[in-house]
């Protein structure tokens, strides 16, 4: 394990972004994937996949409830230009899952609900934060595991990208526009220069552009990981958008829409079949009626814990059994749990 985080360390600390599963489902649920497409996924060069997924593939059934992906960012320096060795650094030989959506999909309906998991969370009779459940392995199962305690719901699926993944996957797609709160200025993992993006509406942001917002924490002086993590949803409904948008331009054979497909594949460790994502198309297809996207972040609310000098949230139970109530339910959770506004620009 690394060294414990400070409060100090944790302004610093950059975080990483999971948002390609969005961009996955929401392909399925605008346009049918003829089966070649599907089926070449398992074999395409680059694609990273789980040892799950890279097994021999069979025939699945389509799940006949609502399910939930697990949307990880690991906030690794290994592989970038920020990774020094130095071992008393955040990151530096231990990777964390600083960033964890839940992602809840109704195929039927559709609808999708992404929930924020606080990354400082500590649950009861724990020592350690949640986000500390991947460094021990590198395995992407024990976040889920540590997610499926705090929030009291079976996650069949995972899907986990890295500093350097999230950029690529930007840049492939085209990049993404949306409202920048604040200007802001961090380094490029990539290449360690800083990064600017100032503040505005309908910016339109390239892969470096777009970490930067999502790393964003500093800049708040209040409620800092909560705002981060505002951030790191609209940047995945924005992916969400750009992937229907190709999606219903192009076509699932259309070039835009296969090099959306070639960007998420080659850029996301994940444990989905490509045969149930198959089945889900067919399904989706056949149905009718509008997409429906909820956001909504877990109990954020935190403080200095005496002992360790470190940032932590405690686990509030009765919080997130109404929380997960009515996301379960497919209810709308906006409010349950409040976000906190941006300040002015």
């Amino acid at each position: 394990m690394g060294a414990p985080e400070t409060v100090a360390a944790r302004k610093r600390a950059a975080i990483a972004v999971a948002a390609v599963a969005v961009f996955m489902v929401l392909c399925l649920v605008v346009v049918e994937i003829v089966g070649a497409v599907a089926a070449s996924m398992g074999i395409r060069e680059g694609v990273k996949m789980s040892d799950e997924q890279g097994a021999a593939i069979t025939d699945v059934e389509l799940p006949s409830d609502p399910f939930y992906v697990l949307l990880i960012g690991s906030d690794s320096r290994k592989g970038t230009a920020l990774y020094t060795g130095k071992s008393n650094e955040h990151a530096q030989v231990d990777q964390h899952s600083d960033i964890m959506t839940l992602l809840r999909v109704d195929p039927y309906t559709p609808q999708l609900t992404l929930v924020t998991v606080p990354r400082d969370t500590v649950l009861e009779g724990s020592g350690a934060k949640i986000n500390e459940a991947l460094a021990a392995d590198n395995d992407p199962h024990a976040v889920v595991a540590q997610v499926e305690k705090l929030t009291g719901v079976e996650i069949e699926y995972y899907a986990m990208t890295t500093f350097i993944g999230f950029e690529r996957l930007v840049d492939g797609i085209g990049g993404l526009t949306i409202d920048v709160p604040v200007t802001v200025t961090v380094p490029d993992p990539s290449n360690a220069e800083d990064v600017r993006v100032t503040a505005g509406e309908d910016k339109h942001l390239d892969g470096s552009e777009a970490l930067v917002v999502a790393r964003a924490r500093k800049e708040y002086k209040e409620d800092e990981d909560a705002l981060r993590q505002a951030n790191v949803r609209n940047l995945e409904e924005a992916i969400i958008w750009k992937g229907i948008s190709a999606c219903l331009d192009s076509g699932s054979s259309g070039t835009s829409f296969s090099r959306m497909m070639d960007a998420l594949l080659e850029n996301v460790t994940t444990n989905i079949n490509p045969n149930l994502i198959r089945e889900l198309v067919r399904v989706v297809a056949e149905g009718s009626g509008q997409l429906v996207i909820y956001s909504c972040t877990g109990p954020h609310e935190g403080g200095v814990d005496d002992g360790s000098d470190l940032w932590t949230v405690k686990e509030d139970k009765q919080a997130w059994a109404e929380l997960m109530e009515v996301v379960d339910a497919g209810g709308d959770p906006t409010g349950i749990v409040e976000v906190p506004e941006f300040p002015e620009r």
